[in-house]
């Protein structure tokens, strides 16, 4: 039986259109079964079930009961490129093509993803809303105290965007206190330029007429080339290519106040340890489940190690997880999240396949093949924790 809120809900949009052949408690109860893809076709009926459909206490029941992870991959089909949703169980539940030029996506854990589009001469940023299938476009990628022409060029890593003078970075998160998306930027000179780097904020109000602000630079001689992600609310990079601080230090960004955090030690063990491809080990960053972490790929032993921050304000860590696997992990391994039965889902880029570890019995086994989707050129993912119907 169904609750008596479900019953207002689907009471009150069940007069707008012609009379359903259920009652209207039924009707809500039937329709919470089907996937998102098919809702989405049925919204053309009728009014009353476009009307149920759109409706927020429907659609936030409705991604309760259907509660299996989904990812945003790039896909080509022919000369049309864009954006498919994808189910871990192989279901492509929507495909928002954008035509022919080349587009990747920043890793994120939100329901808004972060694209990119390379169209000559420029590239232009968006910010997508797969439910609606409508990309808000950010005004103005260049920062105006860069003085000169700056000519964009293609270059091979999506959160960069080189330039004859200089590299910008972006980074994309949500404020936790007020659900706000916002965007930070930091602009690189030119190895000859003198100017430091530029720091500069948006935040996204549903339109493109928002502004660039001007924020604190960045602390310290920070590199063109960083591991960085955005975890609830804050924005975190790790710099391993500055020598003059440890391997594992971290520098944070708040998007709520907008301002830097006190530069952030790693784990103790991990402080005096080289990194590099000539000492078979190397540092990452991920998101698993809304906590940070850091990941140590230690080729020569097979071992991955993951270490969460537990308390950001004492600097504590926490080794979690320690993967042993009889071949050594990819280079640069994309943890994208923790199931509840345990297993940890990877993102395999050369292969473009989905792997779970599981360590109960230390196997890395494929669950999914993005490629064999016909999503051809799936090279980036991220994590769409958001509903099809909102």
């Amino acid at each position: 039986m169904a609750s008596s809120s479900k019953l207002s809900h689907a009471a009150s949009v069940s007069n707008t259109g012609v009379p359903a052949a259920l009652p209207a408690d039924a009707l809500f109860e039937v329709l919470l079964r089907l996937p998102a893809k098919d809702l989405c076709r049925l919204r053309a009926v009728c009014r009353s079930w476009r009307a149920l459909t759109y409706d927020l206490h429907f659609a936030a029941e409705h991604k309760s009961r259907h509660a299996e992870p989904l990812f945003a991959v790039t896909f080509r089909d022919g000369d049309v490129r864009g954006v498919a949703i994808v189910s871990l169980s192989g279901q492509i539940l929507r495909r928002i093509r954008f035509g022919s030029d080349r587009i990747e996506l920043l890793l994120t854990h939100l329901d808004r993803l972060f694209v990119f589009r390379w169209c000559k001469p420029s590239l232009s940023a968006w910010v997508l809303n797969p439910a609606t299938a409508a990309p808000l476009t950010l005004p103005g990628l260049h920062s105006d105290e860069f003085v000169g022409t700056c000519i964009e060029q293609r270059f091979d890593f999506g959160p960069y965007v080189m330039h004859n003078c200089k590299m910008v970075t972006y980074a994309f998160g949500q404020v936790v206190s007020t659900g706000d998306y916002k965007v930070l930027r930091i602009s690189h000179p030119h190895p000859d330029n003198l100017q430091p780097r530029l720091c500069d904020v948006i935040t996204l109000d549903g339109t493109s007429q928002g502004r660039w602000r001007r924020k604190q630079n960045p602390p310290g001689p920070m590199s063109e080339i960083m591991e960085y992600l955005a975890v609830n609310g804050v924005v975190y990079f790790l710099d391993y290519g500055l020598m003059e601080m440890e391997p594992t230090s971290i520098a944070p960004f708040d998007l709520d106040t907008e301002k830097w955090m006190p530069t952030l030690r790693g784990p103790e063990p991990l402080r005096s340890v080289e990194f590099g491809a000539i000492f078979g080990r190397e540092l990452s960053l991920a998101n698993l489940n809304a906590s940070l972490v850091i990941i140590d790929n230690d080729f020569f032993a097979f071992n991955l190690d993951l270490w969460f921050l537990v308390d950001h304000r004492r600097g504590l860590w926490v080794k979690m997880y320690r993967l042993s696997v009889e071949q050594p992990f990819c280079h640069h391994p994309c943890p994208l999240l923790i199931l509840d039965d345990g297993r940890i889902v990877f993102f395999y880029m050369g292969k473009r396949l989905l792997q779970c570890y599981d360590p109960s019995t230390g196997k890395l086994a494929d669950v999914l093949d993005i490629g064999a989707m016909g999503l051809a050129e799936s090279q980036s993912i991220g994590v769409y924790t958001g509903s099809l119907l909102m």
